[in-house]
C-alpha cells in the first residue's frame, strides 16, 4: 500500500463523514424550530466546516490506523464481505452516537425525529467508503 492510497481515502472519508452529517442535519435537525438548538438554520456554513475539520482528527485517529491494519490482509471476495460489513457497522455506530449526542430525547419526542435515519444515511455511507477502498486496494494489486 502506498501513500497516495491513504490520502486520497482521508479525502474520501472527510467528504462522506461530512455529508452523512449533513444528510442528517437536514432530514432531521432541520425540522426542530427552537432557539435553543445550534443546527444548520442557525450556524450555517460554519457547522459544516466544523464537521469537515473534526473529519479530518477522526480518519487520523481511528481510519487510517483500521485502514493501515486491514492492508495485511490477502484480499479475496470473501474477505471484502467481511470488510464492507466491518466498515458499514463502524459507521452506523458512529451514525447512532452521533444522533445521541446532537439531538437531546425532548427533541426527539417533541418533533419525532427518527434514529432510523441516521442508521440508514451513515451505513450507506459505510458501505461506500468500503467499497471505494476495496477498488482501490484492487487496482492496486493489479498494476504491475
Amino acid at each position: 500500500m502506498n501513500v497516495a492510497k491513504y490520502f486520497a481515502m482521508g479525502f474520501i472519508f472527510m467528504f462522506l463523514l461530512t455529508g452523512a452529517y449533513l444528510g442528517l442535519e437536514l432530514m432531521e435537525g432541520y425540522s426542530i424550530r427552537t432557539s435553543m438548538y445550534y443546527g444548520i438554520h442557525n450556524l450555517g456554513f460554519a457547522l459544516i466546516a466544523v464537521v469537515f475539520l473534526a473529519s479530518v482528527i477522526i480518519y487520523m485517529v481511528i481510519m487510517f490506523p483500521l485502514s493501515w491494519l486491514l492492508g495485511f490482509i490477502p484480499w479475496r471476495r470473501s474477505v471484502m464481505t467481511l470488510y464492507l460489513l466491518l466498515y458499514c457497522v463502524l459507521w452506523v455506530a458512529a451514525g447512532v452516537w452521533l444522533f445521541h449526542q446532537l439531538y437531546d430525547p425532548v427533541y426527539v419526542n417533541e418533533y419525532h425525529l427518527r434514529i432510523d435515519t441516521a442508521i440508514f444515511i451513515f451505513g450507506v455511507m459505510g458501505l461506500l467508503y468500503g467499497w471505494i477502498e476495496w477498488l482501490l486496494i484492487r487496482r492496486a494489486a493489479i498494476k504491475p
